[in-house]
């Protein structure tokens, strides 16, 4: 009987579950569990889909489907938090739900401080042109972590952990419950959104540059640069955009010589 029992016990500790399993299915629990699991030790994890895991293993009672350190399965939600890890989550019900406001406010912190912001990251048209260059990037199913990240897009550590949460926000990444913490997949609806803003717009290039550098002491050979990397309606847009700051600078330059002309 000890025998079955540790066999059962390292079934369910190590194997990492299915999450496209029926709810409540024991599959799906124990991928549920590793993916409530390593949001809860994710400092930057996305509040939302921790409480859809916890509320949805609770709800179908998939904790009935795990066992515990003895081999018996938990009697209820309170007792399946309160287990230690790999057997169940190592806090109290409380403690989740206080850990849960916890990153909301930090998480709300930090939405305020990017509406103040709202230029510094592009428009949904940015987040795509640099989400499809990973999906291009990256085969279906495959491993990505933040240095994948950076990697692919040419940037920095610290921007790289950002575009990660962004995307794990929207839903186009979700954590991988086989992998140790730190390691995401492109969602089915990523690859889907993806593959529509390419087939409506034909000049959606991934492989076109995401930032340019051109001279500023040589305006011939800026506007050439320019004229190679847009295309019409972007450049037609940019002619739009300076000629209204010309229009500014003359304003402000022909009120500033009528305050000096009064005086």
């Amino acid at each position: 009987m000890k025998s079955n029992v540790s066999k059962v016990r390292t079934l369910t500790v190590g194997d990492p579950g299915n999450l496209a399993a029926p709810p409540g299915s024991q599959p799906w629990a124990i991928a549920v569990r590793l993916q409530i699991q390593s949001l809860l030790k994710d400092n930057a994890s996305s509040v939302k889909h921790l409480r859809t895991w916890l509320k949805g293993i609770e709800e179908h009672a998939g904790y009935r489907q795990l066992i515990d350190e003895n081999g018996q399965p938990f009697p209820s939600y309170g007792s399946f938090c309160n287990a230690k890890p790999p057997w169940g989550l190592g806090y109290p019900p409380e403690v989740i739900d206080q850990i849960l406001k916890e990153l909301e406010s930090v998480q709300a912190k930090q939405i305020q401080g990017e509406e103040q912001q709202p230029n510094s990251w592009g428009n949904l048209e940015g987040y795509l042109q640099r989400f499809s260059k990973l999906a291009k990037n990256c085969a279906d199913n495959q491993p990505i972590n933040v240095s994948k990240i950076g990697e692919v897009l040419h940037i920095v550590s610290s921007k790289a952990h950002i575009w990660r949460k962004r995307w794990l926000d929207l839903g186009w990444i979700e954590p991988l419950s086989s992998k140790r913490d730190g390691y995401y997949q492109i969602t089915q609806e990523g690859r889907r959104l993806v593959q529509n803003w390419l087939e409506k717009e034909p000049s959606n290039d991934t492989n076109y540059k995401l930032w340019l550098t051109i001279p500023r002491c040589n305006s011939k050979k800026a506007a050439e640069e320019l004229i190679k990397s847009l295309d019409v309606d972007q450049l037609r847009e940019l002619y739009n955009h300076i000629g209204k700051s010309l229009n500014q600078q003359s304003i402000d330059t022909t009120n500033c010589h009528d305050e000096t002309s009064h005086s």
